[in-house]
């Protein structure tokens, strides 16, 4: 069995050293990396080339958001499972928008991190606020000052993916999406690709018809 490669980054050494104890301790994950700060784990993640980081939000440095959004861009793989203090609704929404695939609270039981992990490894959304109502307001539509929350359905997409997915399910041909967000037709079918990989969708049918079934992302526009 391959086993499911980890990087982790946090700047608490001795919550990594548990984290690590743990994972190493399962028969389908490891630990590849370590980091304490977005640079760090910058270098790290190209050359241990892991499937999935465990990542804080908050680091010393800052740039926790950016850095999900940069390894997010790389593909399909590593998918990024947040592991924070913060249960506010508002911090999830953020690491989510960012592209992120889960986001938990470090008040977690140790079985339920495992779940989550495994979980995310295979693509599936998870949030755990440690509170239901906290969670549930994640998953909605709703947002602080009016900013749309990412559903079920978007939830692991960047805000560039979920962008592209919207065009492509209006019928835009990669030409067209290519145009729209003045991006070239190359940076196009990387995003499809990754979004199919997420998703499920292969043809340019799937991608229409997953917008008709989960209502409109976004706008009203017609494709060119």
């Amino acid at each position: 069995m391959d086993k499911t490669r980890l990087m982790l980054v946090d700047d608490h050494k001795v919550l990594r050293s548990g984290l690590r104890e743990l994972i190493n301790q399962q028969p389908d994950l490891e630990v590849v990396a370590e980091a304490d700060s977005v640079r760090e784990a910058r270098v790290l993640a190209g050359r241990t080339q892991p499937h999935l980081v465990v990542l804080d939000l908050t680091l010393p440095e800052g740039g926790s958001l950016e850095l999900i959004e940069e390894l997010v861009e790389q593909g399909p793989l590593p998918r990024v499972l947040v592991l924070s203090m913060h249960n506010d609704p508002a911090y999830a929404r953020a690491a989510l928008g960012a592209g992120a695939t889960g986001y938990i609270v470090k008040t977690v039981s140790e079985e339920d991190l495992l779940a989550a992990i495994r979980s995310v490894r295979r693509g599936k959304a998870v949030i755990d606020l440690d509170d239901e109502a906290r969670t549930a307001s994640v998953w909605g539509a709703g947002g602080a000052k009016g900013v749309r929350g990412p559903t079920r359905t978007t939830i692991g997409l960047s805000e560039r993916e979920r962008e592209v997915l919207r065009l492509l399910g209006l019928g835009y041909t990669n030409q067209a999406v290519a145009e729209q967000l003045d991006i070239s037709p190359k940076t196009v079918a990387t995003y499809r690709a990754r979004i199919g990989d997420k998703l499920g969708l292969k043809t340019t049918a799937d991608f229409v018809r997953y917008a008709n079934d989960t209502g409109p992302l976004g706008g009203s526009d017609s494709p060119p």
